[in-house]
């Protein structure tokens, strides 16, 4: 058996260097956060849309099934700004589709998102042993708040500059989001049309640029995949899409067959549900609103408007209208439980080391 021991296991506590990708929104349930914890690796919760009380409630929920350690991942307000007329705009482009499930359009939207000093308070208090950013960086204060409770941190980047900034703010661990990566789009400085660069080629350039340690994210999905992103340099991987179709994942069971019968790369970057550029499986809904280049409110307002639209499609099972996201190795999905896909993960890893030395 391979040692893994590096900075990321030995700061963390972990056997495995893989961690679990905090999917928000319902994917990462306590169950398997748990189960990712109790096998090796590091479950991660995505609290983005949860308030202090919540983390706090999580966090002891956690603790309750698992002496080992889990992480979170926090989201760096947005503070959008509308019009009377960009929101016209935005539930016009929706009203078919809420008439559909018989959902009436909202008259107006309030940001609910939660207030991040309040739960950097409450992930302090919770005594969490990493505490990772995405969608921007915290300020040092925070990060230096954190350090002092004992508490690793990290920060998504999807290009050099976003790198060398969390560098400078003093981050623990950058994880380096490569184009293939599912779910939301981590990019905060520039158009993120020019930082889709490929999870091992941002890798590669990060470790030639910065000295933080690496944690590799987008696209692996098997222990070949692992193997290539420690060989270029990473201390780790994170993965979500591999861990969605395991039966602890929270998300709808039609989400998780479409996931197993993809058979190539069926997915988009798209604005249309959230109003922030992510990676999910093409549906009609996407498919409808982007050829009609239909206008969608900035996140999180757009996410907040269509939310009661996604979740009526996923009480009625209908694929077409829901936000199923996932990274472009969607097809390599298996569907097994998580413990048993970690064992996995680490057999393919040590099995293509020896097919690499022979």
């Amino acid at each position: 058996m391979t040692n893994f021991s590096n900075p990321l296991t030995k700061c963390l506590g972990i056997e495995f260097p893989i961690l679990l990708a905090p999917m928000a929104g319902g994917p990462t349930t306590p169950q398997l956060v748990t189960a990712v914890s109790n096998a090796g690796g590091l479950g991660q919760f995505g609290a983005a849309y949860l308030n202090d009380d919540e983390i706090v409630t999580m966090a002891n929920q956690l603790r309750a099934s698992t002496n080992k350690s889990f992480g979170i991942n926090l989201f760096l307000p947005q503070n959008p700004e509308y019009t009377d007329q960009e929101f016209s705009k935005a539930t016009e482009a929706l009203t078919d589709y809420f008439s559909k499930f018989g959902l009436k359009l909202p008259k107006n939207i309030i940001d609910t998102t939660p207030n991040l000093n309040q739960q950097l308070k409450a992930v302090i208090e919770s005594d969490i042993k990493f505490c990772s950013f995405h969608l921007g960086l915290p300020t040092k204060k925070n990060i230096q708040e954190l350090k002092e409770a004992g508490i690793f941190t990290a920060a998504s980047a999807t290009s050099v500059e976003e790198a060398k900034q969390a560098e400078e703010k003093g981050v623990d661990f950058i994880i380096a989001q490569g184009s293939e990566a599912g779910g939301h789009r981590g990019t905060w400085i520039g158009d993120w049309r020019h930082s889709m660069t490929g999870t091992m080629s941002l890798l590669a350039q990060l470790k030639a640029l910065i000295s933080t340690p690496i944690i590799a994210a987008g696209g692996i999905m098997n222990g070949a995949g692992i193997a290539a992103a420690i060989a270029l340099g990473a201390v780790g991987v994170q993965m979500g899409t591999a861990f969605l179709t395991c039966p602890e994942a929270g998300v709808n069971d039609h989400y998780k067959k479409a996931l197993l019968n993809t058979s190539n790369d069926n997915t988009i970057v798209t604005r249309t549900f959230s109003g922030r550029p992510a990676r999910g499986l093409r549906n009609y809904y996407i498919e409808k609103m982007e050829n009609s280049g239909s206008y969608a409110l900035p996140f999180p307002l757009q996410n907040i408007l269509t939310g009661p639209l996604r979740k009526a499609a996923a009480k009625e099972n209908n694929t077409d209208y829901m936000s199923m996201w996932c990274g472009q190795g969607a097809s390599l999905s298996r569907g097994i439980p998580a413990a048993k896909l970690i064992e996995t993960l680490v057999d393919e890893y040590n099995q293509t080391l020896i097919k690499v030395t022979n």
